[in-house]
This record gives structure tokens, sequence and C-alpha cells, in this order.
């Protein structure tokens, strides 16, 4: 999978907005009207936040919980768009940029799986002059 910055950029973003607006909620006066909004924004921050982590990896898992962040993302948006804030209308659209951003992953896993399946041969060349001893001793 090749790693682009813009979306572990976005990742993060949201992952950062979504637990400052959790914090925000919660020193409400009227908690409970924000109650499964604190908790949607907690859990689409969590999900950001280790699906950044798999990607920056490499992980083979990166599709499973890009999924999952997808529903994620959604629910969370929908349940903040239910509020007529500013504050709210940010996370809303945080929330359907790391959608978009979640997509892109699965479509670069896709791609991956079909490169693998029609592998290209990388000329010698490419590789010559690379000494291995370096790395791995220093």
């Amino acid at each position: 999978m090749i790693w682009k910055k813009n979306i572990y950029d976005t990742l993060i973003s949201c992952a950062a907005l979504c637990d400052e607006f959790a914090t925000e909620c919660s020193r409400s006066e009227d908690i409970e009207s924000w109650y499964r909004s604190i908790f949607l924004n907690l859990d689409c921050a969590d999900l950001c936040r280790q699906l950044a982590m798999l990607y920056v990896r490499g992980s083979e898992n990166t599709r499973l919980l890009a999924k999952a962040c997808i529903e994620v993302c959604e629910k969370c948006s929908q349940e903040v768009s239910q509020f007529d804030t500013q504050r709210c209308q940010q996370v809303y659209a945080m929330c359907q940029q790391t959608i978009c951003s979640c997509v892109g992953i699965l479509a670069m896993a896709y791609q991956t799986e079909g490169q693998s399946k029609n592998p290209t041969n990388t000329p010698a060349s490419l590789f010559y002059g690379i000494d291995l001893r370096e790395t791995l001793y220093n």
C-alpha cells in the first residue's frame, strides 16, 4: 500500500477534533442531551487514531479497521448533525472528510491486491550498490 500523508493527517485531525468536541460536550450544563454524542465522538477519535497507526505501519489489518471507521464516522456525523452549532458543523465536515479518506484506503488496498496478482519484475539494476550490512549493523 502506498502511504499518503493527507490520509494520515485527516485521520489524526479527526481524532483530535472528536476528542476536543467530546470534552467540550462533557462540560456542558445540559450534558444529558450530549450523552450519545460524547461517546460516539470518543469512539470515532479512538478508531481514527488507531487506523492512522495501522495505516502508517502498513498493517494487513488496515482495510478491516477502515471499514469500521467508516461506520463509526457515519454514526458520529449523523449524531452531531442533529445539533445546530458551528462546532457540530466542523465535526460533521471532518467526519465526512475522514470517510472519504477511509474509502481511499480501501481503494488503495484493492489496487495493491490487483497488482500482487500481476506482479511486475523490478530490474536488478535498481538494487545495484545497496549493501544491507550497513543497515543491519548501524
